[in-house]
């Protein structure tokens, strides 16, 4: 009779509860609701003259992905960077933004009220996903609650560092307020794509270990044909997780069969299947970069998001990684075998830990879902090591000797406490976003209401092959709500950024010649020049005396040129 598997879970917790499901489907929408205050407020506070845009934060990166969708809502599934004006082939990238156009055009809802319904629906599917994947690891529901609402709602300590004034320590802004995909609130304030990317990791994980668990019998080809698509749709929204996936799959296979002291054949071509969509789908965008030189300079362009010094990871999950490390401890002290989905859970934090200091581009990207295996960690120590050693204390027996006071009681407020405090920073970034929702109003996440009647005009009135040139925020906004290709736009779509700036800055200066724009505009192929409070501020052109430039629209701040040779001028 065949031994069982080594990768089988040795306990069974018991199934989510249609009580438990509520509950969790409750805290979703009490977190949809929360994180929707700010844009709320921006919308209903915005200045006189100015329009909010829909997003609160990176406003830059955010029109990068409107243009994604305003694309999908002309029909099309294949991205052309139009923050540039280098004419290229089209290619498959951004299909979740593309999905969320067609949405727009299939309903007839805007496109920014599609971006914030998609980023609801994302939280509530997020946070079941959380509730879902602790339950798989914990059979108490005193530690899946305490997890998972560690998980939603806690952060680190980097309000500590506020309190010491010390907010740009070893020259870095703390991890609590800079990144957000480090946790799952900061994470649902953001961007669609990030939040269900997250749920989508955790679908991963639990379907690969399904698939581990049932290496017997066609279920687990079935889990692992199921993690696959999962992760084709998760390299469609976040091309970067699968280095995390394949680690962390690839290191639970070894570890796995060290443990079993033998090779888990069947586990490791389960494993590879689970790969296979995305693997392809990698395959194709690398051959993309390849082929293509207008996104190999992108790619070349993008920001290197490296991790911060170690001692901000460790203030942003030290408190996680000691509770946990409480509970491994009594756990090598007791002899017990660290069981298979525990053994899980730490892989994904070790897979974790190497990745953020690979020699890779994207570092801390990388620490995305980490939060909520050291969360469901954490709860066990927290509930089954701290609280009870610190209910033996000399202190809490003299209190528990009162008739009004409970252990059971002591405990409910230990776990309250301890999730305010590790919610600290939470409330520091709503805070922040509020403030700049309601007080602060900057631009360019509000924009002036001539630019927007401007950029409609250009939406409704010009090919979406008609390139423009204008300032960086201006060719910004343009690229990513009327869908013109613009000379500048975006720090790392714009290839050749920094000389394009310059020359931009050149073109609206006084002290070009009009013989040299002329040749620039004939080599960007601009069709459009806008004249706006930006472009003014760059220098001392006055486009109004080129007879190569035409009038067509005239609003408010705003001109629009037409690029021509003929000196007519036509006021709109």
């Amino acid at each position: 009779m065949r031994s069982p598997s080594p990768t089988s879970f040795p306990e069974n917790p018991p199934p989510v509860s249609r009580k438990e499901w509520g509950m969790a489907l409750l805290v979703g929408l009490v977190l949809v609701g929360v994180t929707a205050v700010p844009y709320l407020l921006a919308t209903l506070t915005a200045q006189p003259g100015t329009v909010f845009t829909g997003t609160l934060m990176n406003p830059e990166d955010s029109q990068t992905y409107f243009a994604k969708m305003l694309q999908g809502y002309d029909g099309r599934w294949l991205y052309t960077i139009v923050f540039t004006a280098e004419p290229h082939q089209p290619t498959f990238l951004g299909g979740f933004y593309f999905f969320l156009g067609h949405v727009a055009r299939w309903t007839g809802l805007t496109i920014v009220t599609v971006w914030h319904l998609a980023r609801a629906v994302s939280v509530l599917l997020l946070t079941t996903a959380v509730y879902g994947f602790t339950a798989f690891f914990v059979a108490d529901r005193r530690i899946r609650l305490t997890g998972f609402l560690t998980a939603v709602f806690g952060a680190g300590l980097g309000w500590l560092l506020f309190l010491l004034n010390q907010p740009y320590w070893l020259d870095t802004f703390p991890v609590d307020f800079k990144m957000p995909e480090a946790h799952l609130f900061f994470t649902s304030l953001t961007f669609p794509h990030i939040i269900l990317s997250t749920a989508l990791l955790l679908a991963s994980f639990w379907a690969l270990l399904q698939a581990f668990a049932h290496q017997d019998n066609p279920r687990g080809w079935a889990f692992a044909a199921l993690a696959s698509v999962v992760n084709l749709s998760l390299s469609i929204l976040h091309p970067l997780l699968v280095y995390l996936i394949v680690l962390t799959g690839g290191l639970y296979w070894l570890f796995m069969s060290i443990q079993a002291r033998r090779i888990l054949w069947r586990e490791g071509f389960l494993l590879v299947a689970a790969l296979v969509l995305p693997g392809l789908l990698n395959l194709y965008y690398g051959y993309t970069l390849l082929t293509n030189d207008v996104l190999r300079g992108w790619d070349a362009q993008r920001e290197a998001t490296v991790s911060p010094p170690w001692p901000h990871l460790l203030l942003a999950y030290g408190p996680l990684l000691l509770l946990a490390g409480m509970h491994a401890f009594r756990q090598w002290r007791s002899g017990a075998k660290l069981s298979a989905r525990w053994l899980f859970l730490w892989t994904w934090v070790a897979a974790t830990v190497l990745l953020v200091y690979a020699p890779l581009n994207s570092q801390r990207r990388f620490v995305q879902g980490v939060h909520v295996p050291l969360s469901i960690l954490a709860a066990a120590g927290l509930v089954e090591v701290a609280l009870p050693w610190l209910l033996r204390t000399r202190p809490l027996r003299a209190i528990l000797a009162h008739d009004r006071y409970s252990e059971p009681g002591l405990t409910r407020f230990f776990i309250a406490l301890f999730l305010l405090v590790i919610s600290l920073s939470n409330l520091y970034v709503f805070a922040s976003v509020s403030t700049s929702a309601i007080i602060q109003q900057p631009d360019p996440l509000f924009r002036p209401t001539d630019e927007v009647t401007a950029v409609q005009w250009l939406r409704d009135n010009t090919s979406r092959t008609a390139v423009v040139l204008g300032d960086y925020e201006t060719g910004n906004y343009v690229a990513g709500q009327a869908g013109n290709p613009v000379v500048l736009g975006h720090w790392a779509e714009t290839i050749d950024f920094a000389a394009k700036t310059a020359v931009v800055a050149q073109f609206y200066s006084a002290a070009a010649s009009d013989e040299w724009r002329q040749a620039y505009l004939n080599e960007t192929q601009a069709q459009y020049v806008w004249y706006g409070p930006r472009e003014r501020m760059l220098g001392g052109f006055q486009p109004e005396t080129a007879v190569y430039l035409r009038p067509i629209y005239r609003q408010g701040t705003i001109t629009i040129f037409k690029v021509d040779n003929s000196p007519a001028s036509i006021d709109n």
